[in-house]
């Protein structure tokens, strides 16, 4: 492998803001502790939790300290790994999700948990693998996991097209499930390619008054429509969200469950991710890919709520 060099391009904030916040600059690559992976990154991705971060509107939680690196996932390779990451060794493609009170991915190196990391399998591309840290994440807990979806169970899925709901729509039918999902009409096609059975298109109706009976509801918008989605399910139904704020925290109804996802990596959920990937049951859905200079285009796209699939950065 060629050797690590000293300095490196990255995207850095020292204040929270908008876009303008955003500085492409050098700086020294990262330092890899004993329970870290240094990774070359070749592909990063780009979810609304990085310019809510950048935003500020996650301070309350997440306390920066500044100048902070940018970028909470990406696929590359192990340029050197800490004597606590044996199963990890240089030259492994991996797909990582950078500890959210460290520097991050939107950068040429990044020095991410091995904890956190998973090995990359054969015949998987890396941009495909990109497509499934943060955002695969998002779909595996709520639907594996906290709704534990079984074959016959009704779900609907909110936004249908994202890098979100493009996962949970695959991985809601290998678990059998009915799926209904909602999105725009220039993405009904897609969402019924990935394997909806129902696609609510938001423009020309409302899905509080097309769907009923779910058994779930995976709600990766929030606001109105997380009050809406109490109307679709079925008693002993569960809603379970990303981030719904502002909400008013007394649910409308008693006889159902509301769980708040907590999405957090490891490299058992990476892997079995992965392990999908290759062996087809997920079809990754690379969405608009800039490079990485241009990250700040790749935010405001993530922001505006209209990407489809999975933005990425290529360095």
């Amino acid at each position: 492998m060629n050797p690590v060099p000293q300095s490196m391009q990255a995207w850095v904030i020292r204040s929270y803001g908008g876009a303008e916040a955003m500085r492409y600059e050098s700086m020294a690559v990262p330092q890899a502790g004993p329970g870290d992976v240094l990774v070359r990154v070749e592909v990063a991705s780009v979810n609304p939790v990085d310019w809510k971060i950048r935003q500020g509107f996650l301070k309350g939680a997440l306390q920066l300290k500044f100048p902070r690196v940018l970028g909470r996932d990406g696929v590359g390779i192990v340029a050197q790994a800490g004597a606590s990451c044996g199963s990890f060794k240089p030259g492994d493609r991996v797909l990582s999700v950078a500890d959210p009170m460290r520097d991050g991915t939107h950068a040429e190196y990044a020095a991410v948990p091995c904890a956190q990391s998973a090995v990359v399998p054969p015949g998987v591309a890396a941009a495909d693998a990109a497509c499934l840290g943060i955002a695969g994440l998002s779909a595996y807990v709520p639907l594996v996991e906290i709704a534990a979806l079984e074959k016959g169970q009704r779900v609907l899925i909110h936004a249908g097209a994202g890098g979100v709901g493009s996962v949970a729509i695959q991985i809601a039918k290998r678990l059998g499930a009915e799926v209904w999902t909602t999105c725009g009409s220039a993405n009904v096609d897609f969402c019924t390619g990935l394997g909806a059975d129902r696609v609510i298109d938001y423009t020309r109706e409302r899905f509080e008054q097309a769907a009923r009976d779910c058994d779930v509801v995976f709600d990766t918008v929030g606001g109105e429509v997380h009050q809406w989605s109490f109307g679709v399910l079925k008693p002993g139904g569960l809603l379970v969200h990303l981030s719904a704020a502002p909400i008013d925290p007394v649910p409308p109804r008693g006889d159902v469950r509301v769980v708040r996802a907590d999405i957090r990596a490891s490299t058992p959920r990476l892997a079995a991710l992965l392990d999908w990937a290759a062996s087809g049951v997920i079809r990754a859905q690379p969405g608009k890919t800039f490079p990485l200079a241009l990250a700040q285009e790749a935010y405001l796209l993530s922001a505006s709520g209209h990407a489809r699939g999975k933005i990425l950065l290529t360095a």
